[in-house]
């Protein structure tokens, strides 16, 4: 047995003199296991008093001197008393040395690196196991030396993780066959740490698990501690918290047992860890604040380090930026100091983030880059993802071109996906699929939102049933506290107990076959009756109500249920902080309220998009099960929500795709037709301009012959030219010709006009923002639609010079096209159409009024809803007015309706003349 930190013994070679030694031994090692040093100490002293010192050799009793004050220096270490530590191992140096004890002194030296390790000192650290290592190999001890080797490996890999790679890999046992207990855990634990760090999360759990069952069977806690906590950050980043919080909190219940503050530090800060992903901020500050309590006088320890860059991320989550940056940067100097790499890592992109948020894009940029170049050193692969990322969203703050952010974002994503075992983050497929989008892309823009929808729904899915597992978890731990409590009224509490059991073991398959038919919903109303449908089986005598935040954020509209007899109309204000809705949504936490009415957030990753509320039916209805239940109700309905809601954004994409696409088609068919036409109308119109002229000069001829042979023809030749000038009808021609001329020449310049306005609507030339002029547009659209209006209505203009404005002129004349043809549907016949046009401020006005039929109240509410037309089937296909509404939101601008039965309809355009991001929100 070795000093394996928690299961400290030591070997020596059998003599008749040594009994006293290895008695101690025994006796240490078995109260270490049992878990408390101070008495395993106190054991040991009671055996040497049996001892008499004065009857052993000098030499056997100096060793067994320095060797207690091994022990002591271990006892001292676990217990953070660094400095008694460092005295206790200076005292038995001295000894060792003395009696050129080699083996002592390897101990020695193996004990004074977790020392170092503890105050931070990576150079003595290295150094301590260094001279350790040469000490085994002098006294050929192979099992020492082979854990003395795990040991500096697995330190180096959080110093510099692909040197330590390079230095051990090879040399280093691929397996645990053939091992000591001892050497297995410490082989398992480097493997297991060593696909940690390399975002291999599958396997690093494997060989965790493995190395704490031979932490247990060797006897060395403290490797048990350490592993637990490990495989607990683990699962934390694969995703699946159910097994992070088992494997946590049995981390956390040794550590506590133990008494040792180094153990019970990891075991603070990576399960504080774990209750921040899963969104349980208070919890988790109150852990790390412990975690740093512990810790104060070594602040360059690494779990003290773990727990600043934990709460550092806290204040992020709590939008605490710059108090988030500066502990960022104390993190950064400290890592630095120490030359832990990972840690450097973390900290510069956690200054990047902050430095984001505070809008100081410059050094956000050049701390984002410093993390990625320390990241790609390391092989941090997971971390690269985020680095990425966050450099694209830095691009975006700057204002960046969609071409300039796109690479960073295609970089993010082919590091994901190289990734095994890790989820692309829904949000980042879908910020490409903006980026795609935002170039014009639409085909990789929509494939990109496809993949992001679908995985958010298989993670839902997995989420889902890991949430009835965490509730499982959290259930055996209160279940075995209640029997601690209640150990001695056992048998008269087992019959109820059972039942309990049975009741929520029910309740545990009925809640978990709920969450996964209400997140299996793409329906907004098919989720809320689901919902509505396990909310009365799960929480009886109860009413529901469902509230969504709206998109500015101001409003909760009711969705589903009733609001309290004191709110009027079928919303909340956001503002209004008493209301027990606002207060949970504010507060992003669960209200539970007399015991008869919980209220909580609907909360997916970051996002709260609204709040669902039950009340009882009855006083006290809702106990600590149902509180339970209700929270994972909510989680599954906030899942479910948020995965209808991208469905039907996804589903409005596609169709904006496909009327894009069909408007596209449209335009190069105008152009081309335009362009086909042309060319005859240009021969045409030069014949006919030739053909006058020559019939000018062939009719002023004839005129000519006329007076030239009029008196000397004779005359049988005047008659026969009279008889002929007759017959022709010769001085109508010369009136009629040059007329029928003129007519065909002007009948071809209008044909030239309507081409010309073809192409102008169509704007197959002009896809991209571009300045131009509205009453333009209104022009060439009327010319393209007077044929279907002239018949129905007089169009009367009163446009009004604009300035030039910055939009996209194909799809404004398209909305233009839209309003106008609704407008003549409207009119039956003798009716007016009236077009204005004006400016109002940084606006340009138009607006279309007929006077047609006009429409009700309920209809005009659901005129801009896509599929919506009051036309009979096969007339109309509802998109028109959807479609007009989606591309004036896309320019920031408004589109107004005013209209009543038999009044007629008006709608005004408003479009920024500076385009879009003129505007501000």
């Amino acid at each position: 047995m070795f000093p394996c930190r928690g299961s400290l013994a030591f070997t020596q070679e059998a003599g008749a003199n040594e009994a006293a030694d290895l008695e101690q031994v025994a006796v240490l090692a078995w109260g270490l296991r049992q878990q408390d040093s101070e008495r395993a100490l106190q054991l040991a002293h009671e055996v040497l008093a049996q001892v008499p010192l004065s009857d052993l050799a000098d030499e056997v009793r100096n060793g067994i001197q320095a060797r207690m004050r091994l022990v002591q220096a271990e006892v001292a270490l676990l217990g953070m008393r660094l400095d008694e530590a460092q005295g206790l191992l200076d005292q038995a140096e001295l000894d060792f040395s003395a009696l050129q004890d080699l083996r002592g002194l390897c101990d020695l030296h193996w004990l004074r690196h977790y020392v170092a390790a503890d105050r931070g000192q990576a150079e003595c650290l290295r150094q301590g196991l260094e001279t350790a290592i040469e000490l085994a190999e002098r006294v050929g001890d192979g099992e020492r030396l082979l854990l003395l080797q795990l040991t500096l490996a697995r330190s180096e890999l959080f110093r510099d993780q692909m040197v330590a790679n390079h230095t051990w890999d090879a040399r280093l046992p691929r397996s645990t066959e053939g091992l000591s207990p001892a050497c297995a855990a410490a082989v398992a634990d480097y493997r297991g740490l060593q696909c940690g760090l390399s975002s291999e999360f599958a396997p690093a759990a494997q060989w965790l698990i493995e190395a704490y069952r031979w932490s247990v069977a060797s006897g060395q806690l403290r490797r048990a501690l350490s592993v637990a906590s490990n495989l607990g950050y683990t699962y934390t980043s694969m995703s699946d918290y159910a097994q992070a919080v088992e494997w946590l909190q049995r981390g956390l219940s040794l550590a506590r047992e133990s008494g040792w503050p180094g153990s019970l530090s990891l075991a603070l800060a990576q399960t504080g860890d774990a209750m921040r992903r899963i969104g349980q901020l208070s919890a988790a500050r109150e852990l790390l604040l412990e975690c740093q309590a512990l810790l104060a006088a070594h602040p360059h320890n690494r779990s003290a380090m773990l727990a600043l860059k934990y709460l550092s991320e806290i204040e992020l989550d709590l939008q605490e930026n710059e108090s988030a940056l500066q502990h960022f940067q104390l993190l950064a100097e400290r890592a630095q100091s120490v030359d832990s790499k990972d840690m450097h890592t973390d900290a510069a992109l956690g200054q990047a983030r902050a430095l984001l948020r505070l809008r100081r894009l410059a050094e956000a940029r050049e701390a984002a880059l410093h993390a990625r170049e320390v990241a790609q050193q390391q092989r941090e692969r997971s971390t690269l993802v985020d680095i990425l990322w966050t450099l694209a969203e830095i691009g975006q703050a700057e204002g960046q071109s969609p071409e300039a952010v796109l690479p960073w974002l295609q970089q993010a994503l082919a590091q994901a996906e190289r990734l095994p075992g890790y989820c692309t983050p829904p949000a980042l497929l879908e910020s490409a699929a903006a980026a795609h989008a935002a170039r014009g892309d639409f085909s990789a823009a929509y494939q990109l939102s496809q993949r992001a929808s679908e995985v958010r729904q298989q993670v839902f899915t997995e989420e889902s049933g890991k949430q009835a597992a965490v509730l499982h978890v959290q259930h055996q731990v209160e279940r075995a506290r209640a029997e601690q409590e209640h150990l001695r009224q056992l048998a008269q509490a087992e019959s109820a107990r059972s039942q309990a059991l049975q009741s929520l073991h029910t309740v545990l398959l009925h809640l978990g076959e709920s969450g996964k038919e209400i997140t299996a919903q793409l329906n907004v109303g098919r989720v809320l009756a689901v919902l509505q449908r396990h909310v009365e089986e799960l929480l009886q005598s109860s009413r529901l109500s469902f509230f969504l935040l709206d998109e500015r954020g101001e409003w909760l509209e009711c969705a589903l249920g009733c609001l309290d007899a004191a709110t009027a109309g079928a919303r909340i204000a956001v503002s209004d902080a008493q209301h027990e809705c606002v207060r949970a949504l504010r507060s992003r936490t669960e209200l539970m309220i007399e015991g008869q009415r919980m209220v909580a957030p609907l909360q997916v990753a970051d996002r709260v998009i609204g709040v669902m509320r039950v009340i009882g039916l009855q006083a006290q209805s809702f106990g600590e099960r149902e509180q339970l239940v209700f929270r994972n109700l909510c989680a599954y309905a906030a899942v479910a929500m948020d995965n209808a809601k991208a469905y039907e954004k996804l589903g409005e994409l596609q169709r904006q795709v496909a009327a894009q696409e069909k408007m596209a088609s449209i335009g190069q068919l105008a152009a081309g037709v335009a362009h086909e036409i042309n060319n005859p109308i240009g021969f045409v119109n030069s014949n006919l301009g030739t053909l006058a002229r020559d019939v000018g000069s062939l009719l002023a001829l004839v005129q000519a012959y006329r007076e030239a042979c009029g008196e000397s023809a004779s005359a049988e030749q005047r008659q026969r030219a009279q008889t002929l000038e007759q017959a022709l009808d010769l001085a109508f021609l010369a009136e009629d010709l040059p007329q029928m001329i003129h007519e065909s020449i002007d009948g071809l310049q209008r044909v030239k006009r309507i081409v010309q306005d073809l192409r102008s609507f169509s704007r197959v030339d002009a896809s991209d923002w571009l300045y131009a002029d509205l009453n333009e547009g209104i022009e060439s659209t009327l010319n393209m639609l007077m044929h279907e209006i002239r018949y129905k209505a007089q169009v009367r203009k009163e446009l009004s010079p604009l300035p030039a404005v910055y939009c996209l002129a194909a799809q404004i004349n398209q909305v233009l096209m839209n309003l106008l043809v609704n407008a003549g549907h409207a009119i039956e016949r003798d009716g007016l159409i009236l077009i204005r046009s004006w400016v109002d401020g940084a606006w340009a006005c138009v607006s279309v009024r007929d006077n047609g039929c006009g429409m009700a109240a309920e209809v005009m509410k659901r005129i801009f809803e896509p599929f919506f037309t009051t036309k009979p089937v096969g007339q109309g296909t509802g998109l028109g007015l959807s479609l007009s509404f989606s591309i004036i939101q896309k320019h920031k601008g408004r589109i107004e309706v005013d209209s009543a039965p038999g009044q007629g309809t008006c709608f005004t355009l408003r479009l920024p003349v500076q385009g879009p991001d003129s505007v501000v929100a």
